[in-house]
């Protein structure tokens, strides 16, 4: 499996504090069945050169450091960008891997900013794909799900978080991340990793959850074939989203 959203870079945001505890949820992500992980540290105010180079340095360092290590996870650069950060321009090391295609995007939990979905879609009229991180976890599009499929229909990709769809956020988190897998809205399946014991990086209880709801060919869509494809930049496959009159869905390739 390979974990899009996993903040792994020790000293930036509040992810690991230092490398020992970095390389350690490494291991147990490794252990767990993650080879590969896209380092998505939070970007709050702004992506400038000072910001590109802080993320930079601290990527070299860890891939240095867990080679040394043992550890056999390849890695990526990313960020987790908060919707309020301007990115006009697009600087491509805000993009994923720094291909220049797929941005990995925060809502605040609590609300969603007046220009966001306007945000969203310049982006991908622009040639971007965007992925809005755990939209379960917004208070707002919990409640109205029918925003997460308006949204997919104008090109945004959704990325659930692993401890969403096991519960470990509450029902109602559950709830949401069931009803977005159910009607064909979630194209990938993070972590979100933060530390050790209370956000380690583990996805393996995810899939099958995700296995049990939509099938095993579906979950390992939503785990190792659609995070390939965006670290390679390449086009995702994506269910078909169906609309909250209906029940059945099938998938089709963007």
């Amino acid at each position: 499996m390979i974990d899009l959203h996993a903040h792994i870079l020790p000293g930036i945001d509040d992810g690991p504090s230092g490398i020992e505890e970095a390389l350690a949820m490494m291991e147990a992500g490794r252990r767990d069945g993650v080879t590969g992980a896209v380092c998505t540290s939070h970007v709050l105010d702004r992506f400038d050169v000072a910001t590109e180079s802080r993320l930079a340095d601290a990527f070299s360092e860890l891939r240095k450091r867990a080679t040394l290590a043992g550890i056999r996870m390849d890695l990526w650069l990313g960020a987790e960008i908060h919707m309020n950060v301007s990115l006009d321009p697009v600087p491509p090391a805000a993009t994923i891997a720094g291909g220049g295609k797929y941005l990995l995007l925060e809502l605040p939990l609590n609300d969603i900013p007046h220009d966001a979905d306007d945000k969203l879609f310049q982006l991908t009229i622009a040639g971007y794909s965007p992925i809005l991180a755990h939209p379960e976890r917004n208070a707002v599009l919990a409640q109205k799900p029918e925003r997460v499929y308006n949204l997919v229909e104008r090109g945004v990709l959704m990325q659930i978080n692993a401890g969403s769809l096991t519960g470990e956020f509450g029902y109602r988190i559950r709830k949401a991340a069931e009803t977005l897998l159910d009607h064909g809205l979630v194209h990938f399946i993070g972590s979100d990793c933060h530390n050790l014991r209370s956000r380690p990086m583990r996805l393996s209880d995810a899939f099958r959850a995700a296995a049990r709801r939509a099938g095993e060919d579906t979950a390992r869509e939503l785990t190792e074939a659609n995070p390939r494809r965006v670290v390679s930049g390449e086009p995702v496959w994506t269910p078909q989203p169906v609309p909250f009159t209906q029940k059945k869905s099938w998938f089709r390739f963007r």
